[in-house]
């Protein structure tokens, strides 16, 4: 068959291509979610130690120095 070469070519180059975006999209997931599960965590940790500070009558700066 003429032309199977460049057609064999094609696809591989086709497949490293969707690999890639693949690749990317997946890579742009996972940091989206590692940042929005930092950020509740920052939250989390927030609301924390406000309520310890709320709880023990102390300011928050005081209450962190510990």
């Amino acid at each position: 068959m003429p032309g199977a070469g460049i057609a064999e070519i094609y696809f591989i180059a086709a497949m490293m291509i969707l690999i890639m975006i693949f690749s990317i999209v997946a890579i742009y997931i996972f940091f989206r979610t590692y940042k929005r599960e930092m950020r509740e965590k920052e939250l989390r940790k927030q609301k924390k130690t406000e309520s310890g500070a709320a709880e023990s009558g102390e300011p928050e700066e005081e209450n962190v120095a510990r």
